[in-house]
Formats: C-alpha cells, sequence, structure tokens
C-alpha cells in the first residue's frame, strides 16, 4: 500500500515536472519569435539610413561634377584669349600671336557667341596664300600701289582647336554660349554669364575675360621712326598696317605716312615721328582723322617703307618695325642719300 502510493506520487511528480517543463518550452519560443522580427519605427529608420547612405555618393558625384565643368569653362575662356591675342617671351625676344597679329582687326562680333571666326575657317576673310599676302600703299591721290614685299599677314582659321562639340560649337562646361562684345574704343570682352538661371550654385556667377584696348594696339604718337635724308628730293615714310576687312585687296591695308623736306645746303633733314602733330601725319593720302595720340596701330610687324614724294612708285629703302603693345617702342631709324 505504501509503495503504490510513492509511485502515484511520483507519477504526480512527473507530470507536475512535465507540465512545468512544457509552460516554459512554450515561454521561450514565444520570446524567440517576438525578437526576430522589426517595428514599424525600426523599419523606418533602417530605410532612412539606407536613403541617405544611398544619396551621399551621388551628392559627392554631382558636385565632382559640377566642379569639373566649372574648370573646364575657365580653361575655354583662356583659350579665347590665347586665340584673339597672345603675347611670349622667347630668347628675350616678344613673340606676339593670335587672330589680331594675323588680321590687325578684333574677331567680329558675330552670331549668338560671336566666336564664329575664331573656332570656323570663316570664308569672308582674306586669307594668306602661302602664308604671306603682300601689300599695298598709298600716300596721294593716285591708286595704292602694290610692293613685292610679302608679309606674314592674312586669315589662317581655326584659331580655337580644343573644346569644339560635335556641332562645331565653342560652350561653356554645361553646354551654354559664351557672351562676346566689344567696345568703340577696341576693348573685347568675353564673358561666362553663370547667373541666367541655367547654371547651378555656387557656380552661378559672371566670369569676365577682356583685352584691353592698350593691350593689342599702341598709339601713333608712341611709334618712333627717325628718317635722315641727305638727298635733294622730298621723301615720304609710309607705315603700311594690315586690317583685314570687306573690298578690295588694296582696301585692306592703311597708310599712315609723313613728309621729309629735302636736304638744304649740303645739311641733312632728320625727323622723328615722334614730334610729328596731326597735321603732319596723313591717312591713305588724306589729313589724319584724329590726333596722333587717339590713332592706334595693332600689335604685330607692320612694313615701312621711304618713298619719292614726286614717284611714290620708287622705294628708296624699305624695314620693318615691329609693335609691342604696354612696351616702349624700338626706334626705326633710316638714311637717304
Amino acid at each position: 500500500m505504501s509503495t503504490l502510493i510513492r509511485c502515484t506520487s511520483n507519477l504526480v511528480s512527473l507530470s507536475s515536472l512535465s507540465s512545468h517543463v512544457g509552460q516554459a518550452s512554450y515561454t521561450d519560443s514565444s520570446t524567440y519569435h517576438q525578437q526576430k522580427g522589426f517595428t514599424l519605427l525600426e523599419l523606418v529608420l533602417v530605410m532612412l539610413i539606407i536613403g541617405l547612405v544611398a544619396s551621399t555618393p551621388l551628392v559627392f558625384i554631382d558636385n565632382q561634377d559640377n566642379q569639373f565643368r566649372y574648370e573646364q569653362t575657365l580653361e575655354k575662356i583662356e583659350l579665347i584669349e590665347r586665340a584673339v591675342y597672345q603675347q611670349n617671351v622667347h630668347r628675350n625676344q616678344p613673340v606676339l600671336s593670335g587672330f589680331i597679329i594675323d588680321n590687325g582687326v578684333l574677331p567680329p562680333i558675330t552670331g549668338s557667341s560671336g566666336l564664329a571666326s575664331l573656332v570656323n575657317d570663316d570664308n569672308g576673310w582674306l586669307k594668306a596664300s602661302s602664308g604671306t599676302v603682300y601689300p599695298f600703299y598709298k600716300v596721294n591721290a593716285n591708286a595704292a600701289v602694290s610692293a613685292a614685299h610679302p608679309q606674314m599677314k592674312g586669315y589662317r582659321g581655326h584659331y580655337i582647336n580644343d573644346g569644339i562639340d560635335s556641332n562645331n560649337r565653342f560652350l561653356d562646361g554645361w553646354g551654354w554660349e559664351f557672351e562676346v562684345s566689344s567696345t568703340a574704343n577696341g576693348s573685347y570682352s568675353f564673358d561666362y554669364k553663370g547667373d541666367d538661371g541655367n547654371h547651378p550654385a555656387p557656380y552661378n556667377v559672371v566670369v569676365s575675360g577682356e583685352i584691353d584696348h592698350l593691350d593689342w594696339q599702341v598709339p601713333l604718337n608712341q611709334i618712333d621712326i627717325q628718317l635722315e635724308n641727305d638727298s635733294g628730293d622730298e621723301k615720304v615714310v609710309a607705315l603700311v598696317v594690315f586690317k583685314n576687312k570687306a573690298g578690295t585687296d588694296a582696301g585692306r591695308w592703311d597708310t599712315y605716312h609723313f613728309s621729309i623736306a629735302a636736304a638744304s645746303g649740303g645739311v641733312p633733314t632728320i625727323e622723328h615721328s615722334l614730334s610729328f602733330v596731326s597735321s603732319e601725319w596723313k591717312l591713305n593720302g588724306d589729313p589724319l582723322p584724329g590726333t596722333p595720340g587717339t590713332t592706334y596701330i595693332p600689335a604685330g610687324q607692320h612694313p615701312v617703307f621711304v618713298l619719292d614724294s614726286l614717284n611714290p612708285s620708287s622705294l628708296d629703302a624699305q624695314n620693318r618695325l615691329l609693335i609691342v603693345p604696354r612696351s616702349t617702342q624700338p626706334a626705326l631709324q633710316f638714311e637717304v642719300n
């Protein structure tokens, strides 16, 4: 009897133990399943973090791209300046190049961008045959005289070769045109119009490039040409300047000239152009418009001829004068016996 009671007690104990174990197992399993999921707030935070991480490289790449476009635009502004006029030094000697040196004038403001003559091979210009053209001079009412002294002048085309798109356009880094303008006195500007609403911050500003009128030309009264006339005839000193423009070949040359009296009593006549006033200078046989201080000669090499005033087709002497802006101009000396 006592043995049965003990066994029953053991069964009860085992049953109770099994019940507790089952309850504990159920409780642990429930807790496990609850920890395996995420709350809505946690999901929102995770998605927000993923979005921030994903967008950060895109913002960085976009900023890098805009910076590259801006730097590319600044480089193109420098290309425009060098294409119009460039002054360097080689072995202590000035070296001049660009559109102005070849043509004696500024590029025209044509089209919406105004850069057509720098980018394209424009057919409206007198082109240099074999790299040279022949000058004409005119010192009186007679027709212009051709001189057989070739000059390195004339339109050469394609002054800008880099940075041109497939449509043969020269645009800023965002694909918009530069704004080009010139003034009456000869200044030439080319602007990146960042403030036109088409460019992102902080690149929405104007960046200007400019060639001042004194950067590429020199007043006539700064040019020093000296002539010692030992002959018995009046002489004419003619500074011949090529200015590429529409018209005849002869019409593309301007002649700035003055006369030197014949020697008297064996004493030569010596004159400097620096001392000449408006009434002594002529332009193509007519009185000089304006004054020597407001009449400008473009940079570059220009032929200078000494002529017989009675027979202008007869050359007594010839040389070339190099005009270098913002510099003391070298003297050019002639002696005629």
